[in-house]
């Protein structure tokens, strides 16, 4: 694998893995007065600045479709959708690649995650140079035109010149084959990718 390509391969899969982020940026908290000023000053209060909310999906794949492919209760996660999606943007540019990225994150209490990410290139060229770079999961089969997995979390799919990347963790069962259910979703979004 080149080092560059590599880089990409490996952001999409720490973006993937981070996409669990409320979004918030945790600020400091301010330094304490000094000893002679604290009987004259109150604390200051520690704040937060507010949480963004804005849409990463673009309508690629709704809750809705995730709950009927996974059989989990999910919702929407709220978070900076869009800011995360131009991450992937701007990784892909990293290489000499134009890709247009929509991020949707989804989550339930219980602590199941399911995430889909997908980069949209300028022709299906693009989308197979970074394709080839990627090869740490196994190839299989029945969804887009190529697909790797790990079968429990991770599952890429490419066709023509798009790349759907689904990251799903069941927080009853971590560990088990999920595939039929990531080739779902992957399918799903491929779709309108």
């Amino acid at each position: 694998m080149r080092p560059a390509a590599g880089l990409l391969a490996g952001a999409v899969l720490l973006l993937l893995a981070a996409c669990t982020d409320d979004g918030a940026q945790h600020q400091p908290l301010p330094a304490a007065p000094a000893a002679s000023e604290a009987s004259h000053q109150p604390l200051a209060s520690p704040t937060l600045p507010p949480v963004v909310n804005s849409d990463g999906c673009q309508g690629l794949i709704s809750a809705a479709q995730v709950q009927q492919a996974t059989g989990l209760p999910v919702g929407a996660s709220q978070g900076d959708g869009a800011a995360a999606a131009a991450q992937y943007g701007q990784a892909a540019q990293t290489l000499g690649l134009d890709a247009h990225a929509r991020m949707c994150p989804f989550g339930s209490a219980a602590g199941d995650q399911v995430t889909v990410v997908a980069l949209t290139f300028a022709d299906a060229g693009q989308a197979q140079k970074l394709w080839t770079t990627i090869a740490s999961l196994e190839a299989v089969g029945g969804v887009g035109e190529a697909a790797l997995s790990d079968k429990s979390k991770t599952l890429l799919a490419r066709r023509g010149k798009a790349i759907v990347a689904v990251y799903m963790v069941a927080a009853a069962n971590p560990g088990a084959d999920h595939l039929s259910q990531l080739r779902s979703v992957a399918s799903a979004a491929l779709a309108k990718a």
